[in-house]
């Protein structure tokens, strides 16, 4: 399972820094319809792949931004995954970053708080 996982993050990697291939973008690709199947709940270990059950419509969808892209409908899919697990990271972290922005300004106040205390039983 952990070598799938990474041989995943190395391609997200690999898709999110390579530049969409323009000249690809420009001559239309076929997109090859798959046969429904019966739902798996397993991914193959093996191989790393997983069917997907895709909302009507969002296949071509995907499809037409893979090839604006420049990339394969697979390509496309793992770099928007990529992407939104990024934005859940940075989210995380600005949430992380806030709940201590709040901290410091609490401990400011009470530091402010003292401050003044002094300065008062000094008059």
């Amino acid at each position: 399972m952990a070598s799938s996982e990474t041989s995943v993050a190395k391609k997200a990697a690999e898709i999110t820094t390579k530049p969409p291939n323009k000249e690809a973008a420009k001559s239309p690709k076929s997109v090859t319809r798959a046969t429904p199947q019966k739902k798996k709940t397993q991914t193959d270990s093996a191989s790393g792949q997983s069917q997907l059950d895709l909302p009507e419509g969002m296949r071509d969808k995907l499809a037409a931004a893979a090839t604006e892209n420049g990339r394969s409908l697979g390509d496309e899919i793992i770099y928007r995954l990529a992407q939104s697990l990024e934005r859940d990271k940075a989210q995380q972290l600005s949430d992380r970053l806030k709940a201590q922005g709040d901290r410091l300004a609490k401990f400011e106040g009470d530091i402010a708080a003292i401050v003044e205390q002094f300065r008062l039983r000094d008059d």
